[in-house]
């Protein structure tokens, strides 16, 4: 069970590392802003959910979707909302003022649910895990048929998510203070640029469905 962890820790560590999904974009988005708290509890709950996905792929979780197409579409539609609202957020100018009083108003569970949310309408996350798996099955380390090791293995992917974007955290906020308020707010916008362009490929893919 303690490979099973370990294989799974070093699984949600890499599979974070890309800074290319919202939970990323967020998570970097919060630690510019000065929010390292907010920050946390979106990478723990977006870890979670995740950890969820790797656990429901031992159990064959992508015949689901194969059985019940309907779902992915549904997923897709729904992220492409959310994705531009947080892209339409995170245009918007921000001053250190507005920072400072968003990282007051921050709530724990709130940044908790948003997190757990994102996560739990990426579709994109059904693929990676299951690419995961597969890989991690493959490599021999861990026998992955053995269904006890679905848990230790989901623990570890939560450790290790969660733990990749604290040390991203960790890392902006050494580094925050050597860039001006005007790098740091474009930075912001490109984030949400960025966010705005996975809305429009989450709503391109819903509308494939139904176009094909």
């Amino acid at each position: 069970m303690l490979i099973a962890a370990i294989a799974g820790f070093l699984s949600g560590w890499l599979a974070s590392v890309p800074i290319a999904g919202p939970i990323s974009a967020l998570v970097v988005a919060r630690g510019v802003e000065g929010r390292f708290r907010a920050g946390g509890y979106i990478a723990l709950g977006g870890g979670i959910v995740e950890a969820l996905y790797a656990f429901l792929a031992f159990w064959g979780f992508s015949t689901l979707f194969a059985d019940y197409p309907i779902i992915e579409p549904i997923s897709q539609g729904g992220g492409a909302v959310v994705l531009t609202v947080l892209g339409v957020v995170f245009l918007r100018k921000r001053d250190a003022q507005s920072a400072e009083e968003h990282a007051r108003r921050d709530s724990a569970w709130g940044s908790f649910a948003l997190g757990a949310w994102i996560c739990a309408i990426n579709p994109t996350l059904i693929a990676t895990w299951s690419a995961f798996v597969t890989m991690v099955h493959g490599s021999g380390v861990v026998d992955l048929r053995d269904s006890a090791m679905a848990l230790p293995f989901a623990v570890g992917c939560a450790l290790g998510i969660t733990g990749w974007f604290l040390t991203l955290l960790w890392i902006i906020h050494r580094y925050r203070e050597r860039f001006s308020a005007k790098v740091l707010s474009r930075v912001l916008q490109v984030i949400g640029v960025a966010l705005l362009g996975l809305a429009v490929w989450f709503g391109w893919r819903f509308a494939s469905y139904f176009m094909a």
